[in-house]
């Protein structure tokens, strides 16, 4: 029975620590544009991504000034923005879970359009 049980609590304890591993490593980046550029109002905008999701995240979704602009099933590539009018706006990607929910997991920045 002892040996049972520390077998059980050393499976669980390598099982939390592979999803402590796996919370650690969750993150979402956004390589173009850098935050703050400056990018051609006439032009649409290229937006490279590269997300690892937190263990409740399935996906990402994308969003121009808080509205969704896109679906983004590949976790690394790139999804091309239609060119933004002239002016400040907040591009940002967020982890979503199966139902399209946000997790609360994302990674914003403002682009300027001229």
């Amino acid at each position: 029975m002892r040996h049972t049980l520390i077998r059980t609590v050393a499976a669980f304890s390598i099982a939390l620590c592979g999803a402590n591993t796996l919370a650690a490593d969750a993150h979402v980046k956004i390589t173009s544009p850098t935050d703050g550029e400056k990018v051609k109002a006439s032009d649409p905008v290229n937006v490279i991504y590269d997300v690892t999701p937190n263990p409740n995240g399935d996906h990402a979704h994308i969003y121009v000034n808080d509205k969704e602009a896109g679906i983004l099933r590949k976790l690394k590539s790139s999804f091309s923005l239609d060119p933004l009018p002239a002016g400040t706006h907040t591009l940002c990607i967020k982890v979503v879970n199966r139902g399209h929910a946000p997790i609360g997991q994302e990674r914003c920045i403002t682009v300027i359009s001229g």
